[in-house]
């Protein structure tokens, strides 16, 4: 796992609560004292082990804990990746384009043996983006997170939800971002025409 994600997370425990709270959190994850630089990686059972631990000191479900995490991430991203963003993309269209560009450059660029998830997003309709994110990691609700925080750096609002997820036994989540007023049902009409033309 990429170290800005383990930075990130610190960040947002101690903004949200205070540095005592990532010292617990620590030590409860059994990595009291280790350090965790943005420009390294670090194996995926750390990341797991600090989640587990913040969810059992914050007493939020794990899902909440994950998505606003995800949420509090973009502005930070966004500094270290902008140089992959076109200034002209709005907020769908940056979702749009997360794996056929920022991804793959890292993956290009990046020394780090890291792999990032895969995801694959597809327009559907201009207010309409379909997102599938498939990795054993699980953490589906980051993704949903960075979704309403990539709504927030652009000023749009979205409705981020799931219409199928890996932890119920799906072979990848598929996350639904929709803008403009689209209902669901007709956003999920859209999606379910546009795979049905792709079959």
């Amino acid at each position: 796992m990429h170290g800005i994600i383990f930075t990130a997370l610190k960040e947002f425990v101690v903004d949200t609560y205070n540095k005592a709270t990532w010292d617990r959190i620590c030590n409860e994850a059994g990595v009291s004292g280790k350090q965790y630089l943005p420009l390294s990686a670090y194996p995926d059972e750390d990341l797991i082990a600090l989640v587990d631990a913040a969810v059992t000191v914050s007493g939020l479900e794990q899902s909440d804990l994950l998505r606003a995490f995800g949420r509090s991430i973009v502005p930070r991203l966004v500094d270290m990746y902008g140089i992959y963003i076109d200034e002209s993309w709005t907020g769908l269209e940056l979702i749009e384009n997360v794996e056929g560009t920022i991804h793959e450059a890292l993956r290009r660029g990046d020394s780090l043996e890291y792999d990032p998830p895969a995801i694959t997003a597809t327009r559907v309709d201009d207010d309409v983006v379909v997102v599938r994110y498939g990795s054993a990691r699980g953490l589906c609700d980051v993704a949903e997170g960075l979704i309403d925080g990539i709504g927030d750096h652009y000023g749009e609002s979205f409705d981020v939800y799931e219409r199928q997820c890996l932890h119920d036994g799906a072979a990848t989540c598929e996350i639904a971002a929709v803008s403009g007023g689209v209902s669901r049902q007709r956003a999920n009409s859209l999606i379910d025409r546009a795979r049905e033309s792709n079959n």
